[in-house]
């Protein structure tokens, strides 16, 4: 039997990042995702995915595997089929098509609480004589459908690896890749789960879970991955220029452990990435498209780090980047303000 291994790190060795000892945010639920327990949403419709990768199949194994972590929150979730059949039925076949229609229209339609919107950022495939492995990225937006507010955001990164047995020889090698390289479609559904149960490990408890209204109070514990000093947000060099090398990295160069990882994207040190510019992607929600950043979360389509109990928003350019400085060695943001998540006050 595979091993299948889930594997969720909230959080990065801060000192990687920031050149400092470790500083920690503590946070409940309630206080970082106060806008759910606000709209107390309990019905979701799921949109088919945006694919923005070359792989055909990436929407077909994310709608296989997305209903059942969100009904284990304890949310209603249209069956997903049903709706990309109603959809294919209209004639509206793409997710590019059904990101155009009001949400009125969707409202009217189908009365949901909350609509998801996800996209399909990355989902690549790659083999050596030795091993092989499948990269997945996820992006969420859970809207209310009454008022089109964001009300959660997030983006989940899962991967395979197998690496290959080399006891037998060249020739056994070559056997074991391509064995491997032909039943890896086989793991994909899998995978796909795996992504789509880190995007929503965090969402907090929706009517029909036990823990509905009771997880408010739950602690949530982050590593910062920037230090707010003196009016700028601190990042390590590494956060802006990754790791200098050219050309894409597999996800995977990470840790080479076997079986099905995942992780949320506050775990930078996952992540052998390859420069700063390269990790912008482009997100559809609500019929408006937003360039985003991989690493920042979003609020209202503002950026932010989390920073000792805080959440710090950075400036951005009217296309949507965030630009930094350096100064004797030490990159940073500018900040636009500072929300204190114990307090809820902005400055």
């Amino acid at each position: 039997m595979k091993k299948f291994n889930y594997l969720i790190i909230i959080s990065v060795v801060t000192m990687l990042f920031t050149g400092c000892g470790v500083t920690t945010s503590q946070i409940t639920k309630g206080e970082y995702y106060p806008k759910i327990y606000k709209h107390h949403p309990v019905s979701i419709l799921v949109l088919p995915a945006r694919n923005t990768t070359t792989s055909v199949d990436a929407t077909k194994y994310f709608s296989y595997t997305i209903t059942k972590p969100l009904a284990e929150k304890g949310y209603y979730v249209f069956p997903v089929h049903l709706v990309d059949s109603f959809f294919k039925s209209e004639n509206l076949p793409s997710a590019e098509l059904i990101r155009k229609i009001p949400l009125k229209k969707l409202k009217d339609v189908f009365n949901p609480d909350a609509i998801l919107y996800v996209d399909i950022n990355a989902w690549d495939t790659g083999y050596t004589v030795a091993s092989s492995n499948v990269d997945v990225g996820l992006s969420f937006s859970l809207v209310d459908a009454n008022t089109g507010e964001e009300l959660w955001q997030n983006n989940a990164y899962a991967y395979s690896y197998e690496g290959l047995d080399g006891n037998n020889g060249l020739a056994g090698l070559i056997i074991s890749a391509i064995t491997t390289a032909l039943n890896t479609a086989t793991d994909y559904t899998k995978l796909a789960y795996v992504a789509n149960l880190a995007g929503t490990m965090q969402l907090p408890a929706g009517k029909y879970s036990p823990r509905y209204k009771k997880d408010f109070n739950d602690n949530l514990l982050f590593y910062d991955n920037a230090t707010l000093k003196d009016g700028r947000l601190y990042v390590n060099k590494y956060f802006i220029y990754g790791n200098g090398k050219k050309g894409k990295v597999a996800l995977t160069v990470r840790g080479h452990a076997k079986g099905y990882q995942a992780f949320p994207v506050n775990s930078l040190n996952f992540f052998n990435h390859n420069g700063y510019e390269n990790y912008y992607i482009s997100q559809e929600i609500n019929g408006k498209r937003y360039l985003r950043n991989r690493f920042f979360r979003y609020e209202n389509n503002r950026p932010y780090l989390l920073s000792n109990n805080k959440k710090v928003f950075v400036f951005t350019t009217s296309d949507g980047k965030i630009p930094y400085s350096e100064e004797n060695g030490e990159y940073y943001f500018q900040v636009d303000y500072i929300l204190d998540l114990k307090t809820q006050a902005s400055k």
